[in-house]
């Protein structure tokens, strides 16, 4: 596994990513779509502060098992909402 800081920092640089899109599909856009656009920016950094606090709470240090579990379903919980994301700024 990869250390917590590490993952934290991709975890920010990839929502920080997905806001730069935002923002730059907002001033390429002729629409009015700014409201829009920054609940979906506060939407993502909520999600994004959530799953970095999440890190710091692997439950069951003294069992690598449960350690590792905790960390494929923050994966998986990760992933499935980037998707979501990447899907609502396609649609902006």
């Amino acid at each position: 596994m990869a250390s917590k800081r590490k993952l934290k920092k991709i975890m920010q640089f990839i929502s920080s990513e997905l806001i730069t899109d935002v923002f730059f599909k907002t001033l390429m856009s002729g629409k009015e779509a700014t409201e829009k656009a920054d609940l979906l920016v506060v939407e993502i950094s909520q999600f994004t502060r959530e799953h970095i606090n999440r890190i710091g709470r692997n439950g069951g240090k003294e069992n690598p098992k449960e350690v590792k579990e905790y960390y494929r379903k923050l994966y998986t919980d990760w992933n499935n909402g980037i998707e979501k994301y990447i899907d609502e700024i396609g649609k902006l």
